[in-house]
């Protein structure tokens, strides 16, 4: 099969005579390529190669993220206006007081939080900086053993009964994200919901051949411990918990109970598997540290995207102390209100390793799928790419607090 780079438009790879120049013998596939290499005319990775024979129809064409955010306002009529910034504004269709009624994708409360996380992250302005010899920007980045494309992940995410207008099976929507991640050179994470199986998402991941990281609600030792053994028997890359979510308004029946975690109880479900133990619900530096203790493989610094807890600090606001901490010591993800490739760039320089993408692929994933999902990845992966030409960054170790400027909140 042949390819095409469709970055430079120029460099083509067919499968059948290899690449002498960058030393890919004949027969090489391109999911065989080694994530090191480079396109020979413009420096980017393998990610970009595109068949050359496939067959686009006239309605395929069409098919961008407009009409898959057009698709998912419709799915999601009452409950996300899909807006052209999705911020959590107090005028948004998702934010104000639900008093008791779903909150879709809106914030807990008044949605105070949601609010944050975006003013919080865009009180830091990016410095452009081009007078630099020119090199194509590394973006790859190793994490529990695997070499991903980019430095961003899927968040995890779940419950689309509850949050998501009940558009489509809780399954499906995770494979989506699941496969749009995969496809676009990572890794998907999906939750689980008081309205399905407890064990639905790591069981879709085991049907992925364990390509995904399921995260857990901090229900009971027992349900978790059991949910860990399953999980490390189907393979994943890793296992979560979202410390958060004991707070979440859904998991409240006798059944389906969320609690808070103890020290030792975090040390116990590291103990209990080989697997990487990644916890979730991280916003200060205490935690943080209580987090490295435990033994977890990283740290995840989250407030649920504002849904649990309202008036709370936004996640920029405080991933600079947790990475003054503990940056080094054990790798660092974050979410909040991450929604292009220069918002990754600047959650990296405030000390992530890791930038976590949400809402935007819950929503992908109800309109499109796999091919919507992937669409959203791979347009935030170009904006990196730009942005760290636009700031001289060569490498993801380039990315530190000194690119960035502090503004005052609006």
């Amino acid at each position: 099969m042949k390819y095409l780079c469709s970055n430079c438009k120029m460099f083509q790879y067919d499968e059948d005579k290899g690449d002498k120049e960058t030393g890919l013998l004949p027969g090489t596939k391109v999911e065989n390529i080694p994530h090191s290499w480079k396109c020979p005319v413009c420096g980017v990775s393998k990610s970009y190669l595109e068949p050359l024979d496939k067959k686009i129809s006239k309605e395929e064409t069409i098919k961008d993220l407009t009409y898959y955010r057009d698709i998912s306002r419709e799915m999601l009529t009452g409950f996300c206006g899909v807006y052209p910034v999705c911020d959590g504004d107090p005028d948004h269709i998702c934010t104000g007081q639900k008093y008791g009624a779903p909150i879709g994708l809106g914030g807990a409360g008044q949605a105070k939080t949601f609010e944050a996380n975006y003013k919080a992250l865009q009180q830091y302005r990016l410095k452009m900086r081009v007078i630099k010899a020119h090199h194509e920007p590394e973006m790859s980045v190793s994490i529990f053993n695997k070499t991903l494309d980019i430095p961003i992940m899927g968040a995890a995410l779940s419950g689309v009964k509850s949050s998501l207008k009940d558009a489509i099976p809780e399954n499906d929507f995770y494979w989506g994200l699941l496969k749009g991640a995969q496809s676009s050179g990572t890794i998907g994470m999906v939750g689980n919901t008081p309205t399905s199986p407890e064990d639905l998402g790591v069981k879709v991941i085991g049907e992925n051949l364990g390509w995904g990281i399921p995260f857990f609600k901090p229900q009971s030792q027992e349900k978790l411990i059991r949910l860990f053994k399953m999980a490390e028997n189907l393979d994943v890359v890793a296992i979560g918990v979202d410390l958060g979510g004991a707070g979440s308004t859904f998991w409240v029946t006798p059944e389906k109970r969320v609690y808070r975690k103890s020290e030792n109880e975090l040390q116990e479900l590291v103990d209990c598997t080989k697997k990487p133990v990644i916890f979730k619900g991280i916003m200060n530096p205490q935690d943080a540290l209580k987090v490295l203790d435990s033994g977890a493989s990283a740290c995840y610094v989250s407030n649920h995207g504002g849904r649990v807890l309202d008036c709370g600090q936004g996640v920029a606001e405080v991933l600079p102390e947790i990475s003054k901490e503990i940056s080094g010591k054990i790798p660092i993800l974050a979410d909040g209100t991450v929604r292009t490739g220069f918002d990754v760039l600047k959650v990296l320089a405030l000390g992530a390793d890791v930038a976590l993408i949400g809402r935007p692929l819950a929503r992908m994933s109800i309109a499109g799928g796999e091919k919507a999902v992937k669409m959203y990845f791979d347009y935030v992966k170009d904006d990196l790419r730009r942005a760290m030409i636009l700031t001289g960054c060569n490498t993801l170790q380039d990315a530190k607090m000194n690119i960035l400027d502090k503004a005052q909140f609006h």
